[in-house]
């Protein structure tokens, strides 16, 4: 249980521009940007210790949807 109560009054969404393939190895961070929030999306398929920065999401966007890696995909995105 928090201390302090995190007063938030409503949650803004990130605008997505498109889908993206859900897959097991990828790491979505959300970055604090003031009035405009962004992500960053890291490729873990080297490992953990390894990971390949793929930038925004938009910017992942075409890199994860071209990956042929067979043995990331999730069971809902074969």
């Amino acid at each position: 249980m928090a201390l302090k109560p995190i007063e938030q009054p409503t949650r803004r969404p990130i605008p997505r521009q498109g889908q993206i393939r859900r897959c097991r190895v990828r790491h979505v961070t959300l970055l604090p940007a003031g009035a405009d929030a962004r992500v960053q999306v890291d490729c873990l398929l080297g490992g953990i210790d390894y990971p390949l920065p793929l930038g925004t999401m938009d910017e992942a966007r075409p890199i994860c949807n071209a990956c042929t890696a067979r043995t990331v995909w999730r069971d809902d995105e074969a």
